[in-house]
Parts: structure tokens; sequence; C-alpha cells
């Protein structure tokens, strides 16, 4: 016999109250700051690095 369950009895365990997370949210910023710089291509098409780049030592 299936059982019918209301949704409320599964998201009042994920209510702020339940979990004790009172902080507040974060401050967001009025607008997305844009990237600066550029893409540096240090790989060929093949996926070796070019002669340019400098290899790691490690």
């Amino acid at each position: 016999m299936a059982s019918n369950y209301s949704a409320n009895q599964y998201e009042k365990a994920f209510s702020p109250k339940y979990l004790q997370n009172w902080s507040l949210a974060k401050p967001t910023k009025e607008s997305i700051s844009s990237h600066e710089g550029y893409t540096q291509i240090i790989a060929n098409d093949r996926g070796h690095l070019l002669p340019s780049v400098p290899r790691s030592k490690a």
C-alpha cells in the first residue's frame, strides 16, 4: 500500500531554523568585474610545449 507524504515534511528539515545556520548572506558585488589580461598559448595542436615556453625543473 502506498503512503502519501506531504512535501513539507522533507522541506522542514532543511529550514534555517532547524539547520541552525542563522548567519547572514555574504554581500555581493553590484556588477561583475571584467577579466584582465589575455590568454597565452603554451602548447601546439598536438599538445607539445612550444619552444618559447620554459620547462619546469620537477
